[in-house]
């Protein structure tokens, strides 16, 4: 399981999610569709900013580890920006396509975004670089970033 989790754990990361939003959004762009666009886009940035300016509020230290099988984040602890981030992107994903496809397909791919959240949520704890408040502080933090953007976003649309 450690090269599951090991790998799983980027699916969190801005290495990963921001190129993703970025080719995402241009599509979205291309196709004419600029708020929801603007939805992802803002999801994603404003949940890291607001991550990182909780984590210089809490200033929470890492779980004391050793054997760690990845190097632990030089920053600190709470919350997990890889679970806000992926949270973040995979709930507003969700969001816009819902608005797309038919509710079957639409259901079908937000159980798998879930899926992908819970996964990297979880890795953060199994690599013992997060505590578990630090993982659900970061779930929330997303779901309240992208639910206020929905609402003035897509929702009042």
């Amino acid at each position: 399981m450690d090269l599951f989790f090991t790998a799983i754990t980027w699916i969190g990361s801005l290495y990963v999610l921001l190129p993703l939003s970025m080719l995402l959004c241009l599509l979205l762009v291309l196709d004419g569709k600029y708020a929801q666009s603007t939805f992802i886009s803002l999801s994603l940035l404003l949940t890291v900013a607001s991550v990182h300016v909780a984590k210089l509020l809490f200033r929470r230290p890492r779980p004391s580890s050793e054997g760690l099988i990845v190097a632990m984040p030089p920053d600190w602890s709470f919350p997990s920006a890889h679970t806000a981030q992926a949270t973040s992107f995979f709930l507003s994903l969700t969001f816009v396509i819902f608005q797309f496809l038919p509710p079957t397909w639409a259901t079908l791919f937000s159980v798998l975004n879930l899926f992908l959240v819970f996964c990297v949520g979880y890795s953060r704890i199994y690599l013992q670089v997060h505590y578990v408040s630090d993982v659900l502080a970061g779930f929330i933090l997303a779901m309240i970033v992208v639910a206020g953007l929905y609402y003035v976003i897509l929702f009042r649309k």
